[in-house]
């Protein structure tokens, strides 16, 4: 119910959409680093804190919680933005979108709540696994605020729910540091309340009455007899496939440094040096959904409008950025984050430069995928989307198999999957141009 009360007191402030400055956009990827880092200074501390066994533990349950927390209700914070930009584009009240997507989160946190339980295995115990479910719901709350904020174009509120997730991270690992905690409890709860208690301390932010206030008032009957009869509802199977599609691109992501190491396992400084370099190389990942967060709402508006030139226009500056960036970044990759992997984390085996450069040539592939699906998103294509990134992590799967150096074909493999991806991606962009070019010459023309 508290999922329910905080999207639904956000919708009530943020009104009618209206151009964010751009230093407000710019802090999105900004805090999304920010939050990166947070959880990276976190496991360092528990590395110097814990045993050996519980900070592999714990490793476990942070990438578990971004896996599948992430992975799960990104997608109703990126299907809630779209149609909830369509809808002011348009005029249309917004707030049975709210509704359905409320809906569709509980739907989807039943998923979620399964998949942690169902982690017990990989987990010491079960009650590492109740902790990971709770965890799952403290991220379904995060992203269902997000998503009108993003619509809305209230980036600064936007950033601040990650700016806060980030401090409460950080701030909790320090004082469990200080307090010489080794315990996993203690670690755990840290990650697992800080998304939570950020969004609702945003949602007080950006309402002037309390959180639970005007709850009545808001989930009346009749708000829900007119999320029935509106046009622009969020369609279940697009969040599907758009949960899809992000659980697939956490597989990427992530499983390439995590097969790498369990063929190292009689190699352990090969192992950690290509952990080190690969985690390093894919933080930009984490600015890729904020990126899409920013763009969606300007390119669906377009979109609904059957505007495919103001569609392709919104794609070009982050496209034209990530060329320019390319070659430095290919550099960096090969001459400053091995020297950067042996300094901050200790390792003594980087991977070969070809490997290095793989990894690195992959973000780039995946960040360049990420911004050119916007489009496709915007017309309503999440299939292709979520195939395109399944396919790529079977391609991951099957490269990662081959015979002979780990390392080398681990970061073959997740170049691999990311050249599928933009190709997938690439092909679904092409049927949206070729379907509603047919329908929109007509249209022109009259």
């Amino acid at each position: 119910m508290s999922a329910v009360t905080s999207l639904r007191v956000v919708s009530v402030r943020l009104g009618r959409v209206s151009d964010a400055p751009l230093r407000a956009a710019a802090g999105v990827p900004v805090s999304q680093v920010l939050v990166a880092v947070a959880g990276y200074l976190l496991l360092a501390l528990a590395a110097r804190t814990m045993p050996a066994a519980d900070f592999a533990v714990i490793s476990a349950f942070y990438l578990l919680l971004n896996t599948i927390g992430r992975g799960v209700f990104a997608s109703v914070e990126l299907e809630t933005s779209r149609v909830l930009a369509a809808a002011d584009a348009t005029g249309r009240n917004g707030r049975p979108v709210l509704a359905t997507a409320m809906r569709h989160a509980a739907v989807l946190l039943v998923v979620a709540i399964a998949l942690s339980l169902a982690a017990t295995p990989l987990l010491p115990g079960f009650d590492v696994a109740v902790a990971l479910a709770v965890g799952s719901c403290t991220m379904a709350v995060s992203y269902c605020v997000r998503g009108p904020l993003a619509a809305r174009r209230r980036f600064r509120a936007y950033s601040l729910t990650f700016l806060l997730e980030a401090a409460f991270t950080l701030l909790g690992a320090v004082a469990l540091t200080l307090a010489g905690v080794n315990t996993m409890v203690g670690w755990a709860a840290v990650l697992v309340l800080s998304p939570g208690v950020a969004a609702v301390l945003v949602v007080f932010r950006t309402s002037r009455v309390g959180l639970f206030a005007r709850m009545r008032t808001l989930w009346s009957s009749r708000d829900r007899d007119a999320a029935h009869g509106n046009e622009h509802q969020i369609v279940m199977t697009a969040v599907i496939w758009t949960s899809l599609f992000y659980l697939s691109s956490q597989g990427v992501w992530n499983l390439a440094p995590v097969s790498v190491t369990s063929a190292l396992a009689m190699v352990p400084s090969e192992a950690a040096g290509f952990v080190a370099v690969a985690v390093i190389l894919r933080a930009p990942v984490f600015v890729f959904p904020a990126i899409q967060a920013v763009l969606l709402p300007s390119v669906s508006a377009a979109a609904q409008h059957n505007d495919r030139d103001g569609t392709r226009r919104a794609l070009r500056p982050p496209l034209f950025l990530l060329g320019a960036v390319s070659i430095p970044w290919l550099l960096a990759a090969t001459l400053v984050v091995p020297w950067m992997a042996r300094t901050v984390f200790a390792v003594r085996d980087v991977p070969p430069w070809p490997a290095t450069t793989a990894l690195a040539a992959s973000t780039l592939i995946g960040a360049a995928a990420f911004v050119l699906q916007t489009r496709v998103l915007a017309f309503r294509r999440h299939r292709d989307v979520g195939l395109a990134w399944l396919s790529g992590l079977c391609v991951l799967g099957l490269v990662s198999a081959v015979p002979g150096d780990p390392r080398l074909w681990g970061a073959l493999a997740q170049l691999a999957a990311a050249v599928v991806v933009l190709m997938g991606v690439l092909i679904a962009d092409s049927r949206v141009g070729q379907e509603h070019g047919r329908t929109w010459r007509p249209h022109a023309r009259r």
